[in-house]
């Protein structure tokens, strides 16, 4: 299950008590300091309705507010300013938004999507949907399913650079040429981050433990290959994910085809 974030333009119409919340930082729509300080225990999302605004996390994409072609412009701003920015907008818009992003040559940002089918699920191609408009219980306000991880918004987890590097010594199998190693010691999750959403070819994940004949390592809880694909897994922007790591496994080897930097993470959550 997803988690579940709240928004709406009059703070007061959320609950207090929820932890993720999202709110306005700009126009006739900010929320003042006691509107933020409503969600003493919520992570925070600040959202953007103007491209000209130096701040938040979002860009609110929609009619009356900013255009798909500033989208570009503010992202390139945000990312200057040290933040991993995500843009806000209709489902039906979204092709629209990354070919300003492709025709300006700015590197896709996250995406937050909306589609209001009820259904509390993140799509492939984004980090959260807003499912729901003003629900039945009479809330003013809007949810939205969250992805685990969100670039930009949650803390960074503890991660692994990608490199090619064998942390026992042990031997790609035939046929496959990238590869990383990490420790998987006390850690329940695994989970592979792609900042700017591209695609990570995954062709298997091994887990292996410290018991055994094999001295660099014994195979533990079978592969994970060829999940969606003839001879790999599409894994865009930690989607699909994470995955449970085997118990007595000690180190994870992962192949993969990429042609970008991405992140390995484990951790006992």
């Amino acid at each position: 299950m997803p988690r579940i974030m709240y928004d709406s333009i009059t703070a007061a119409d959320i609950p207090a008590t929820v932890p993720l919340v999202a709110g306005y930082c700009d126009l006739s729509s900010a929320w003042s300091a006691a509107d933020w300080a409503r969600f003493p225990n919520a992570t925070k999302v600040r959202i953007a309705r103007s491209a000209r605004t130096n701040d938040g996390h979002v860009l609110d994409v929609e009619r009356f507010l900013a255009t798909p072609d500033q989208a570009p412009g503010w992202v390139a701003m945000r990312r200057a300013a040290g933040c991993d920015p995500t843009v806000y907008c209709n489902e039906s818009a979204l092709a629209t938004v990354q070919a300003a992003f492709d025709a300006a040559q700015v590197p896709q940002p996250h995406y937050w999507v909306a589609r209001y089918d009820n259904i509390p699920s993140v799509p492939a191609e984004a980090v959260a949907k807003q499912y729901i408009n003003d629900p039945a219980s009479g809330g003013h306000y809007d949810l939205s399913a969250v992805a685990d991880y969100w670039p930009g918004i949650d803390p960074a987890p503890v991660t692994t650079h990608q490199e090619d590097e064998m942390a026992f010594g042990r031997v790609c199998p035939a046929g496959t040429n990238e590869h990383a190693d990490m420790s998987v010691v006390g850690c329940s999750k695994l989970r592979i981050h792609d900042s700017f959403g591209h695609t990570v070819h995954v062709k298997d994940i091994l887990f292996y433990g410290d018991s055994g004949a094999d001295p660099n390592g014994t195979g533990v809880g079978g592969g994970y290959a060829a999940k969606n694909s003839a001879d790999h897994w599409d894994w865009v922007s930690n989607r699909p994910g994470p995955i449970a790591v085997p118990a007595g496994a000690t180190t994870v080897t992962v192949l993969y085809d990429a042609d970008h930097d991405f992140y390995l993470s484990a951790s006992a959550a």
